[in-house]
């Protein structure tokens, strides 16, 4: 039996795309390209600018839907991931997870993604459902 493939690159759907905020944050760690993909079996939130958050972003937590994002590659995906998970805070905000993203061609890949801990979480922080699961930042 064959052992499941590691994660290659890591599948981003808010600030970190190319265009939008934190895009800079990739492309300092490496960043080497992009491919629009999405992620099935998740719901996107979008989590409004309040007094512990200076801007909005959003979050996805597992349940029905499709979120649409980017695959980024990076030089050195391990080096990648320490600042990455410095900006998704990583282990508190965040969860780092490994998941598997399709692309437009048919294709998969296997991808780290950062996900809420939970819906609850989401609701704790007013998040607002984003049903079409495509997010860019609405201010």
């Amino acid at each position: 039996m064959s052992q499941p493939s590691s994660p290659v690159a890591v599948f981003v759907y808010g600030t970190l795309k190319q265009g939008q905020r934190n895009f800079e944050v990739s492309r300092r760690a490496g960043w080497v390209r992009s491919e629009r993909a999405w992620l099935e079996g998740f719901q996107l939130y979008h989590l409004p600018r309040a007094s512990e958050r200076p801007y909005s972003y959003p979050a996805i937590v597992a349940g029905e839907g499709r979120v649409w994002g980017e695959v980024q590659y990076f030089a050195d995906l391990e080096a990648a991931l320490v600042p990455l998970d410095a900006l998704e805070d990583a282990g508190r905000e965040y969860e780092r997870v490994e998941v598997e993203a399709r692309r437009p061609d048919g294709g998969a890949v296997r991808v780290w993604t950062y996900v809420y801990p939970s819906l609850e979480a989401v609701r704790r922080v007013n998040g607002v459902l984003w049903p079409e699961g495509d997010w860019s930042d609405p201010a």
